[in-house]
């Protein structure tokens, strides 16, 4: 998918490569508890490497100008064939310093991949660390449980570490984590208090929790990434929540990042985005002045794009086939622009918004386009609401099309609404290949910068509607291997099944606990 030239460049972040490591020591064996201080490059292999402890590492890198070559080296910390929720310990954990490289690495079987604390100018390339840990799911076909719902609303002890993660950055300044693969873990990258790293062109899909979590941090640029189901609690025909999982996650004052050409579709939220605790009690902050720039939020079980109590801006992404396309709640001059929104139950959804700008989008097929409103009674025990205006109030709504919009504006409880040259007459046309032209005057929200960016990555998988989204007791199915799923109520008799699956003489070769098939 390619944007127009109206976007303007679009850069990568320069990362400053990091300065000449010492001289690799060559074919070294790793085990457990080895720590290095020296650059080196391990001899391939496949190494079960259990972790002797949950907070234990294998392998320890403390200095400057060191890098970990693991290029053909495997390390395992479970059997391949044992649960994931058994996978414990960490792979790898850089402890401080600066100029620290990690490539190559195949990690799998561990609760964490990679952990790195403190840690300047990190890099993270070249590596696969799929996987690793994950819990089991306790939501059925028909039947959600509770007990599958996330929380990532409070990390300020590092309490995520009890989610897992591929790679875990905490107080991290600077670096480039690239071209990486995680797949099949709950979590791909989780950030905190982490800023100006670049995050570029890895692959980051079907795992039970996030693709790419931050709290807490800033500065950072997001470009370029699948992230695409990243998923739990759904079941087509049965339930849509989504438990809290999404492809991209900001939460806690996360703020001037720039997340842009991302394809982050199919996941429980495409972008979960909360102002955190501190603005909730005190009504100050924000995860404010991020930019989210040509991205596909599409096919979420719950919403295509989630921001709230906060001031950012939404441009040229698009957003097909959720429940809500934008939730905004409580949304505070942020600016929506040229963003496509189709076959949404909802396009834009905005409670106690104010002085916010909808301009330029074009809405396909939704059943309400945007909708405003205020509730007379807010939660007794949020402090928000105590300390700020939190009146539905002074919009711009205008340039905007409708096509085959069952109902374009639907407002309640709101006041200051200038509502201009919007084209509600339009016949339906085909849904979001490109979003609108971003109008002249908001192109200065678009970074200039000097290399061109302008396609998403190639997706995880085939773009296709959310009722692709398979999740059953360890999380989201991957299309890799042929899998048998109810076509509906697993109570029918008899059963009918869906064959689903990459093309192939698919026969059965064993059958247990089945009268006829």
């Amino acid at each position: 998918m390619t944007w127009s030239a109206g976007l303007a460049a679009l850069a990568l972040v320069a990362v400053t490569p990091p300065a000449q490591a010492q001289a690799a020591t060559r074919d070294q064996v790793p085990r457990a508890g080895m720590v290095i201080t020296r650059s080196v490059k391990f001899r391939p292999g496949t190494w079960r490497l259990p972790s002797p402890s949950p907070d234990s590492a294998i392998l320890v890198v403390r200095g400057d100008s060191i890098t970990v070559d693991l290029t053909g080296v495997v390390l395992e910390g479970t059997d391949p064939a044992a649960d994931p929720d058994l996978a414990a310990g960490v792979a790898i954990r850089v402890d401080g310093g600066s100029r620290v490289r990690i490539i190559g690495a195949r990690i799998r079987g561990y609760k964490v991949g990679i952990l790195a604390r403190g840690t300047r100018g990190l890099t993270i390339e070249g590596s696969n660390l799929s996987h690793n840990w994950k819990p089991r799911l306790f939501s059925l076909v028909e039947h959600e449980s509770l007990v599958d719902w996330l929380s990532f609303h409070d990390n300020e002890a590092n309490q995520w570490l009890r989610f897992g993660a591929a790679i875990y950055l905490d107080n991290v300044n600077g670096g480039l984590v690239r071209g990486n693969t995680v797949t099949q873990g709950m979590n791909a990258l989780l950030m905190n208090r982490t800023a100006r790293v670049t995050v570029l062109e890895n692959d980051f899909s079907f795992n039970s929790g996030l693709g790419i979590g931050l709290y807490r941090s800033t500065d950072n640029h997001i470009l370029r990434n699948a992230v695409d189901f990243n998923v739990r609690g759904y079941s087509h025909g049965f339930y849509r929540r989504g438990q809290d999982s999404a492809g991209i996650l900001l939460y806690e004052q996360s703020s001037n990042n720039l997340v842009a050409f991302n394809s982050a579709t199919h996941g429980g939220d495409g972008l979960f985005l909360w102002a955190g605790n501190y603005t909730m009690n005190t009504g100050q902050g924000g995860s404010n002045d991020n930019l989210f720039l040509a991205n596909d939020f599409s096919f979420a079980p719950a919403n295509g794009l989630e921001a709230t109590f906060s001031r950012n801006a939404f441009v040229a992404n698009i957003a097909e086939g959720n429940d809500y396309g934008l939730w905004g709640g409580y949304s505070f001059d942020s600016r929506v622009i040229a963003n496509c929104f189709a076959n949404n139950r909802f396009g834009i959804a905005i409670e106690h918004g104010q002085a916010n700008t909808i301009v330029a989008n074009r809405f396909v097929g939704d059943s309400t386009g945007i909708r405003l409103w205020g509730d007379s009674i807010q939660p007794s025990d949020w402090g928000y609401p105590k300390q700020r205006d939190t009146r539905s109030r002074d919009y711009l709504i205008r340039g905007n099309s409708f096509e085959g919009v069952r109902r374009p504006l639907h407002l309640d409880n709101s006041s200051g609404i200038q509502v201009l040259s919007n084209d509600s007459t339009a016949a339906p046309g085909p849904a979001c290949g490109t979003p609108p032209p971003v109008p002249a005057e908001y192109s200065g929200l678009i970074p200039d910068l000097p290399d061109l960016v302008r396609e998403i990555p190639r997706r995880a998988a085939p773009r296709r509607h959310r009722s692709a989204i398979i999740v059953d007791d360890w999380g989201p199915y991957d299309y890799r291997f042929p899998k048998l799923w109810p076509a509906d109520s697993t109570r029918a008799v008899p059963l009918a099944l869906v064959v689903h699956g990459p093309p192939g003489r698919w026969q059965v070769a064993a059958r247990r606990g089945v009268r006829a098939l």
